[in-house]
C-alpha cells in the first residue's frame, strides 16, 4: 500500500511501499515499540516511542510533536490503507525547526521521559486531562518572562531529582488556571 517516510534527519517525505505488517514497522523503526496515532484525519501515524530516548531528532506534524522518523497511512477503522494526503502536504504540515523553548525544555528532559502519559486536572469544578505535550505547548506561546520561569524551575526538579511529573501537572493547573 501506498504510504509516506517522514525523515527529520533528511527534512523529506518520500513515498514508500508499507505491507501492513507489524515486522515492518519492528525493522523500519528498529523497535519493536511502535505506536500508532490519529494525528491526521483518515491516517495513521507510526513512530517509535524509543525515539526520545535514543536522542533522535524531532518535528512537528501538525501540532503533534514526533521523534524519529514517522511512517503515515491511510486508515480504514483498524486497518491500514492507501494514504489519501500528497507528500506535498505532508512536508507542508511538517516543521523541522524546533522553536528554541521546546528544544530547551526537551534538553532538560530525561531521556526516559514519557510524552504519553496523562495528567488529571481539578480545578473547581472543572476536570481536565492533559499531556506534557500540551503543557509544552501553552508555555511555548508564553511571554519571555514566563517561559524563563518555567525553564529555571523545571532545571531545579531536574537536578534536586524531583519528580517532573508532578511539576508539570503543577504548571498546567497553573496555566488553566490563568485562562479562566
Amino acid at each position: 500500500m501506498k504510504a509516506y517516510l517522514i525523515d527529520p534527519n533528511t527534512r523529506s517525505v518520500v513515498e514508500a511501499e508499507f505491507d501492513g505488517q507489524p515486522n515492518s514497522l519492528f525493522t523500519l523503526f528498529n523497535s519493536l515499540l511502535v505506536d500508532s496515532d490519529a494525528v491526521l484525519h483518515g491516517h495513521n501515524v507510526y513512530r517509535t516511542s524509543e525515539a526520545f530516548e535514543r536522542g533522535e531528532r524531532g518535528f512537528f506534524l501538525g501540532e503533534k510533536l514526533i521523534f524519529g522518523k514517522a511512517l503515515v497511512t491511510g486508515s480504514d477503522g483498524l486497518a491500514d490503507t492507501d494514504a489519501a494526503v500528497t507528500a506535498e502536504e505532508l512536508l507542508q504540515l511538517s516543521l523541522f525547526d524546533i522553536p528554541d523553548f521546546y528544544l530547551k525544555t526537551l534538553a532538560l528532559l530525561p531521556q526516559d521521559f514519557s510524552f504519553e502519559e496523562h495528567y488529571q486536572l481539578h480545578i473547581g469544578e472543572i476536570g481536565e486531562s492533559v499531556t506534557p505535550e500540551w503543557v509544552f505547548y501553552v508555555y511555548n506561546m508564553a511571554d519571555s518572562a514566563t517561559k524563563t520561569y518555567f525553564l529555571n524551575r523545571l532545571e531545579e526538579s531536574v537536578t534536586q531529582g524531583a519528580d517532573i511529573r508532578n511539576y508539570l501537572k503543577k504548571m498546567a493547573e497553573l496555566a488553566v488556571k490563568s485562562m479562566q
